[in-house]
């Protein structure tokens, strides 16, 4: 199922502790959240393609608010609402988790303060790839509004921004849990990241699709955006750790999109 959003067995996050989530609304009577993403430039927000629909998409003008500043979200606390231009949906999105990445683009440029900051993408060159890490230290994060468990195990929606650390689960090892579980071949790609444990105790969950998964960068102490929730077989069950897109093998297209969209942009990404 796909991650609309939740963090499972998770802590709060402190305020501003990540200035560069938001909460990605629907308005209306049965409005709210469902999704997050990462500012990653004063005009976008990187995020998931399952979270539109198409006709969510096509009226993203009229229904779609970006929040940023967000801390608790059912409380106002000093958060903005920004407006929506359009959405963007990689054109080969499929079966929910293939190419499972959108930008949005806003309509004004953010202006930046303590609560409101840009996050680093991966260099394409050096992809700040998780291959590298040592597998077993617990070396990504991930923050959220999303359950805090499968509605029928109780699961509610948070109030206070959710975080947790979880490890990368090596591809070949995460096939073999998935394949196990449904009974028939599942194929992770090299545009996935695998996130999570086989007895499944820390997750993400209906809510937190759309949102960043982080590495620190050692040498500059900078987060930078991994990977993107994605989905997953509900949420923290065994043997099937959830399902991130690996946003380096998307920077072409995520530049091709900002250069395209934003006119007379004079600055790089960091």
């Amino acid at each position: 199922s796909a991650r609309r959003g939740r963090i499972l067995n998770g802590t709060d996050a402190d305020r501003g502790e990540f200035p560069w989530l938001v909460s990605i609304k629907i308005t209306g009577n049965a409005g709210g959240h469902f999704c997050g993403g990462a500012v990653i430039h004063e005009r976008m927000v990187l995020t998931a393609a399952h979270c539109f629909s198409s006709s969510t998409k096509r009226n993203a003008k009229t229904y779609v608010k970006v929040v940023v500043g967000e801390h608790a979200v059912k409380t106002p606390d000093g958060e903005k609402n920004l407006d929506v231009i359009e959405v963007i949906t990689h054109i080969n999105h499929t079966k929910r988790y293939i190419n499972d990445i959108a930008l949005i683009v806003l309509a004004k440029d953010i202006i930046w303060d303590k609560t409101v900051q840009p996050l680093c993408l991966p260099d394409q060159a050096s992809e700040t790839d998780v291959d590298d890490v040592n597998w077993t230290t617990e070396a990504v994060t991930v923050a959220g509004w999303g359950l805090t468990d499968e509605l029928a195990n109780g699961g509610k929606y948070p109030n206070i921004l959710q975080k947790v650390v979880m490890a990368v689960v090596p591809r070949d090892k995460c096939e073999l849990w998935y394949t196990e579980k449904v009974g028939k071949p599942v194929k992770i790609y090299d545009t996935h990241y695998c996130v999570g444990y086989y007895d499944g105790h820390k997750d993400t969950c209906r809510g937190d699709g759309g949102g960043p998964l982080l590495l620190k960068d050692e040498a500059t102490g900078q987060h930078v955006v991994v990977g993107v929730v994605s989905s997953g077989i509900g949420c923290g069950r065994e043997g099937t750790p959830g399902i991130y897109t690996r946003v380096a093998r998307y920077i072409s297209w995520i530049q091709e999109h900002v250069i395209n969209t934003i006119e007379n942009v004079g600055e790089t990404f960091e």
